[in-house]
């Protein structure tokens, strides 16, 4: 129980007494002290490293700079360059005749386990074991395209809190897609039928799709609007109206973020050419009007070219028959046509491998594909550095070796622009100045 009213008043009336006389009986500087804010500690200086390799390859001017130094200040770089002199206190990372580049970015992919038996737990394992290897075969980021419960995001913030070992991710929360589309869920009995949590139809429940994402933290937005090989729907088919994709994409603009689309069919192709997608993923049936549309509004496409040469060895591995094989082949082969006729014309391109049908940690398989179609080899890593981090906003921060980006750094053992396999073979790498791979012979 409170005492009564004119207690409280001479309880305080003692109080500011008692505090009065300590104030007056403290020396000055201690009185003083008592009242005085905390300051927080001085922070102690960030660790300084030297990253010394006999080359560098420059991927904005494709130049290779000999004797080069990468000279890193904690998470950053603070200077490159030929001969740099290094300060004493540097810790010194010699990796001798090696090549160095700016770590890779795999524009498409997907982290976690899939089927109807892996539930959403184990596939958030599996995406932490995916993530990690990824990382140690040179790729320092990744464009997801979203998955089961938002594992992609958890991840992703997994990793930048220093949990768990993976590259920068970059997510697309839960890929859009239709009732019955392409990744809307494993099909199941009719009275069991369950849509997946990206499914929706009409442009009004897309609107709250799109927002959605971006309320539980997605990056930009990935939307299925043909058929796929990989989930037996027609890939010629556009499974979305025009005024569904047109929600889609207009509501993540209005965010300020991009959208990227699934699209094999040369119809669905020019439709989302013409709404604004940011890009396009695969265009395996790419036609001639939407190959025009591509190059006026510079859409960037993913090409994904790999998945082919693999389809079909997992076909031969699983005993398709004869004609399988075929339409397999044929599509392989016309696929690589339309990449290699949009490369021509001068639509930008990013490196992509759509794994894990390409397997997780032989992502850079791609860069040989992408040459084939037509790419140099400094385009093809320009493809996996320099665009990507564009396209992602990130370009102050990652894709290039340059002061104030972050020191994501690999390693190989020749020249890339000689050999572009050499980078199947990542020997080093480091992200954020943290070494994660090690592999040379001294």
């Amino acid at each position: 129980m409170f005492p009564s009213s004119p207690l409280r008043s001479r309880l305080g009336i003692f109080s500011a007494s008692l505090l009065l006389q300590a104030s007056v009986l403290l020396p000055a500087n201690l009185a003083t002290a008592a009242n005085a804010p905390t300051s927080a500690p001085a922070a102690a200086p960030e660790a300084l490293t030297a990253v010394k390799a006999a080359h560098l390859l420059d991927v904005k001017s494709g130049k290779l700079i000999d004797q080069a130094v990468i000279l890193i200040e904690g998470e950053k770089i603070k200077s490159v360059g030929s001969k740099l002199a290094i300060p004493a206190q540097a810790r010194i990372i010699d990796l001798g005749d090696s090549t160095l580049l700016p770590g890779l970015i795999d524009s498409h992919v997907h982290l976690g386990g899939y089927g109807p038996r892996v539930g959403t737990a184990r596939g958030a394992l599996t995406g932490a074991k995916q993530a990690k290897t990824t990382l140690e075969a040179g790729f320092t980021a990744l464009r997801t395209m979203g998955g089961r419960a938002f594992t992609g995001i958890a991840l992703r913030d997994a990793i930048n809190d220093g949990d768990i070992v993976g590259p920068r991710i970059y997510d697309a929360g839960s890929l859009l897609t239709t009732t019955g589309g392409h990744c809307s869920g494993q099909g199941t009995a009719p009275e069991d039928d369950k849509d997946g949590p990206g499914v929706a139809n009409g442009a009004e429940a897309f609107e709250q799709k799109v927002r959605q994402q971006f309320k539980y933290g997605a990056d930009f937005i990935k939307v299925c609007i043909t058929g796929g090989f990989m989930s037996g729907t027609d890939p010629r088919v556009t499974q979305f109206s025009e005024q569904e994709l047109q929600a889609v994409i207009s509501t993540a603009h209005r965010y300020g973020k991009k959208v990227a689309v699934h699209a094999h069919g040369a119809d669905g192709i020019r439709l989302a050419a013409k709404l604004g997608a940011d890009s396009i993923e695969h265009a395996s049936l790419l036609d001639d009007e939407g190959l025009k549309l591509l190059k006026q509004y510079q859409v960037h496409i993913t090409p994904t070219l790999a998945i082919d040469s693999l389809a079909r060895e997992h076909a031969v591995t699983a005993g398709a028959n004869a004609a399988t094989l075929k339409t397999l082949e044929q599509t392989a082969s016309l696929h690589k046509q339309n990449i290699a006729r949009a490369i021509k014309a001068g639509v930008p391109v990013l490196f992509g491998t759509d794994a894990p049908i390409t397997p997780h940690g032989t992502n850079a398989i791609e860069f040989r594909f992408l040459v084939e179609a037509g790419l140099t080899p400094l385009q093809a890593i320009q493809a996996a550095t320099l665009t990507p981090a564009k396209w992602l906003g990130a370009e102050d921060s990652i894709g290039s070796l340059e002061p104030g980006h972050y020191a994501d750094i690999i390693a190989v053992s020749q020249n890339p622009l000689s050999n572009i396999r050499t980078l199947e073979q990542v020997q080093w790498v480091m992200k954020g100045g943290k070494v994660y791979k090690e592999t040379r012979k001294d």
